[in-house]
């Protein structure tokens, strides 16, 4: 089920009813993420601010976030008085420029990041917009609650393994039928990729370092995720592959190569069609 900006937009235009913050929702953000003194939250996917009004009612300056114009205007009119900075903005595909350099200290993501098509990915780069013993709350439906023809709008097990992978602090919490997640950093850079629905067109690059002794033997490290892997890492900005390897190697081990060449590309597809 992909849904554009316009959908989305006519959707909140014609009035579609959307679930209403609960009070357990509400003992959540009371409980785990308390407005520090000149706290600053950031409400994804805030649709038509309730949530957004809620944290700035708790003390919280807010900046609500959503792709959909159609939401931030009935945001505005359902909340004239709320201290929030309305932004559209699509926090997967957009310059992340209009959040500005300040630092937040609760970033939320209600009923929203199931459909994030690189949640670990976005999920990280926000965890890195957090102040020191800032939080991540993600509030998602469960797939094992949600009938087959919904299963877009939720997250299963697996899914639920992949996004929290890589925060040094991971809280799951029961609120109704619903999963709440609270995450705090600092998060791993380098992040498990997975999902268990099809991947769309968006890519990810990266290199992994083998590295052999004089008896063929290779190097790999245990890692945070349970498990064995090779040195490597995503590329930053545009590097080579040989120099992502070299970075990553030295990043993760403290031994430096003079150099490195690439043996294997591999590139996996998938079809980007859903039913």
């Amino acid at each position: 089920m992909g849904l554009t900006q316009t959908d989305w937009s006519k959707r909140y235009t014609e009035g579609r009813g959307f679930r209403r913050l609960g009070d357990e929702e509400k003992g959540l953000l009371v409980e785990h993420a308390p407005a520090p003194e000149g706290g600053r939250a950031l409400d994804i996917g805030c649709g038509t601010g309730e949530t957004s009004a809620y944290l700035a009612s708790l003390g919280y300056t807010v900046d609500g976030a959503d792709f959909a114009e159609g939401a931030l205007e009935q945001a505005r009119t359902d909340h004239p008085n709320a201290q929030v900075r309305w932004l559209c903005l699509d926090i997967e595909r957009d310059d992340p420029a209009p959040l500005g350099n300040d630092l937040y200290d609760l970033v939320v993501f209600r009923l929203s990041v199931a459909f994030l098509n690189d949640r670990t990915r976005v999920l990280h780069a926000l965890g890195r917009q957090l102040r020191e013993g800032g939080t991540m709350l993600v509030i998602t439906p469960l797939a094992a609650h949600t009938p087959a023809e919904k299963r877009h709008i939720a997250l299963d097990k697996e899914e639920i393994t992949a996004l929290t992978c890589g925060w040094t602090s991971v809280q799951r919490i029961a609120a109704g039928d619903l999963a709440a997640l609270v995450l705090r950093g600092p998060c791993a850079d380098t992040v498990a990729m997975e999902r268990s629905v099809p991947a769309t067109g968006y890519a990810v690059a990266g290199a992994l370092a083998v590295v052999t002794d004089e008896h063929g033997r290779v190097l790999l490290g245990w890692s945070k995720r349970g498990m064995w892997e090779a040195p490597g890492g995503k590329i930053d900005g545009a590097e080579p592959l040989d120099g992502t390897g070299v970075r990553e190697l030295a990043e993760e081990t403290g031994l430096h190569a003079t150099g490195a060449t690439v043996v294997s590309i591999l590139t996996d597809a998938a079809k980007a069609s859903r039913g």
